[in-house]
């Protein structure tokens, strides 16, 4: 059992510190490169590049974020003019969100530096190294997602 609570607690701690990591060097980037967005709000942004019209529910699960913390996110991306909330046709209480042509444009080079830093970080990693990593994070995963 030392065995398994040692390597757990290892991994978990290796995960932690190259998730901070990577999120710090993405946030800078941003910064330097006068984007005016966080790692959390790229986030939120290409989710919504990715299928546009989509509601804050939908965003908050794709992004494993609590719905205030996306209702937060949503504000800020609102005043900066990247995203654009519109009243569901069907529902007018709900509101389905899209990216701006300004949203678009950010979520471009946004998407550069973050896919520049991901090359970066797994640079010398093999493309089965990798497979077999995102193998082994989803069965881990799916043990802590049993109840």
């Amino acid at each position: 059992m030392s065995f398994l609570l040692r390597n757990a607690t290892q991994v978990l701690l290796s995960a932690e510190e190259i998730i901070k990591r990577f999120r710090d060097l993405v946030n800078r980037s941003f910064h330097v490169n006068g984007l005016g967005i966080s790692y959390d709000q790229w986030m939120v942004i290409n989710t919504i590049y990715k299928k546009q019209g989509v509601t804050q529910i939908y965003v908050a699960e794709q992004t494993r974020k609590e719905p205030a913390s996306v209702s937060r996110i949503l504000k800020l991306l609102e005043g900066k003019e990247i995203i654009e909330r519109v009243s569901d046709r069907t529902n007018k209480r709900a509101k389905r969100l899209y990216l701006t042509p300004n949203g678009d444009e950010i979520h471009s080079k946004a998407t550069r530096l973050f896919n520049m830093i991901a090359k970066d970080g797994f640079n010398g990693v093999y493309e089965q190294e990798i497979n077999l990593f995102v193998r082994i994070l989803d069965k881990v995963q799916n043990n802590f997602n049993k109840e």
